[in-house]
């Protein structure tokens, strides 16, 4: 059955990058990066591969090697289309920023695969150099990390069945609270998430 998406956020958040906040140089080098690939158009051919039906690119992590110059990129790679894994390679928005970024510093990219609660956690504590995992920018995260300037707006929204005319003339999150409480009032709502 055919479904519509009733077009009013319900939620907004940013996603950026976490840096150690004893590197403010890398911090610098991040935004600078993310400008760069927003302005020539890198960003959104990245995008494209996960939600315009192109080919997402595989990323190789090389092994954690101290006499080596690297980037060591903290993640959970569970969160497509961010960052999610085949067999032993890396895939999502996320890596694949790691990728040029890594290339970009002259640097080899080894990515930590970890839980997510620890994300940010580990590169407090200079485990790793920078947190690249989905992460909404939030205050308790500022904690460990300096959020990179964001790079991508996520939003959620309300889908229901193309014939329902409900929500038709909601127009905020406020509106679409409002009809989803009288509509439980008379009875309920079936909700999925």
């Amino acid at each position: 059955q055919a479904v519509k998406v009733i077009d009013v956020d319900l939620t907004s958040e940013e996603y950026a990058f976490g840096v150690d906040k004893n590197k403010p140089e890398l911090l610098t080098q991040v935004n600078d990066f993310i400008k760069e690939i927003k302005d020539n158009g890198t960003f959104d051919e990245i995008c494209n591969k996960y939600f315009g039906g192109g080919n997402p690119t595989p990323v190789k992590s090389e092994k954690l090697d101290t006499s080596k110059d690297q980037l060591l990129v903290a993640t959970n790679a569970s969160f497509e289309p961010f960052e999610y894994m085949k067999g032993d390679s890396y895939y999502g928005i996320d890596m694949e920023i790691a990728k040029l970024l890594a290339d970009e510093l002259g640097k080899e990219l080894v990515i930590q695969n970890m839980d997510f609660d620890a994300v940010c956690l580990s590169v407090g504590q200079q485990k790793c150099d920078i947190a690249m995992a989905g992460l909404t920018i939030k205050e308790d995260r500022k904690e460990y990390v300096d959020f990179s300037n964001p790079y991508y707006s996520a939003s959620q929204r309300l889908i229901v069945m193309a014939d329902d005319t409900d929500f038709d003339d909601c127009k905020s999150a406020e509106d679409v609270e409002a009809k989803l409480n009288e509509k439980a009032a008379e009875g309920g709502v079936k909700i999925g998430a």
